[in-house]
């Protein structure tokens, strides 16, 4: 009896068959519930749902009251009493009125003393600075000549006389001779010959200019650099230091 009262008496078949639509149907809901918010996104209550997600704010501080010290508030005074300075209302009624009689003003600026538009001269009349200056005497400050500078003479450089070796006009003696070096390139190529220079002698006995005048372009170079170096004694023409301009030779030899 109990089994007739909770299983149905229907057909296996037909059972079967409920069973799998029931699921079929809960599926499809539940699939519709979780994709439906993902195709329609503009359905969903954003707002409920921010409210409903966002824990809720600690309480904060409680407001103890503002303790910054506070000046105490003065009523404000009548207008008389505080803009009409002097101007106070009278307690009683004067029996009299008395009339003051002024003499009117002249046209002068307050502050400054009638007469000068531009002032009193040496500060105020009658006051310390006018008072000095009218016992003091102006001295003038002394008249200073000054001498003319006397410009110093132009300094004239003379040149020594250069006058050519010959006769009188001698070569002084050779102080210092160094021999030139023989170039390896001249060397080298078998060169060899004489090196013929026209060169100044100071007055103080070394060379200040040089020129070839003749010899190989490959032995030029050695005998210009050897006899920049040459020192002579000084030389003289009746007691007065004179430049001689003479010809030195070089000569290079191969061993």
């Amino acid at each position: 009896m109990f089994e007739q009262a909770t299983l149905s008496n229907g057909p296996a078949g037909k059972r079967l068959w409920t069973t799998l639509l029931g699921l079929t149907s809960q599926v499809a809901l539940v699939s519709f519930a979780v994709l439906a918010p993902m195709v329609w996104p503009q359905g969903l209550p954003i707002r409920r749902l921010a409210m409903s997600l966002t824990p809720p704010v600690p309480p904060g501080p409680r407001q103890l009251g503002d303790k910054t010290p506070r000046h105490p508030v003065r009523a404000a005074r009548p207008w008389r009493e505080s803009y009409a300075v002097g101007l106070v209302q009278p307690t009683r009624v004067p029996g009299r009125v008395t009339m003051l009689d002024e003499e009117p003003l002249g046209l002068t600026v307050a502050g400054a003393l009638p007469g000068n538009s531009e002032g009193v001269k040496d500060g105020i009349l009658g006051g310390m600075l006018t008072e000095l200056s009218r016992a003091t005497e102006l001295v003038k400050p002394p008249v200073v000549v000054e001498a003319p500078v006397a410009k110093p003479a132009p300094v004239v450089i003379v040149a020594p006389p250069r006058l050519p070796q010959g006769g009188q006009v001698q070569l002084g003696r050779l102080l210092r001779k160094v021999e030139p070096q023989y170039p390896p390139i001249a060397k080298a190529a078998h060169v060899f010959g004489n090196v013929v220079l026209e060169c100044v002698v100071g007055v103080d006995g070394h060379i200040v200019q040089v020129k070839v005048k003749s010899g190989s372009p490959l032995l030029v170079r050695a005998a210009v650099d050897a006899v920049w170096q040459w020192v002579y004694e000084p030389s003289r023409l009746n007691g007065t230091l004179i430049e001689i301009v003479t010809n030195i030779t070089v000569s290079f030899k191969l061993n």
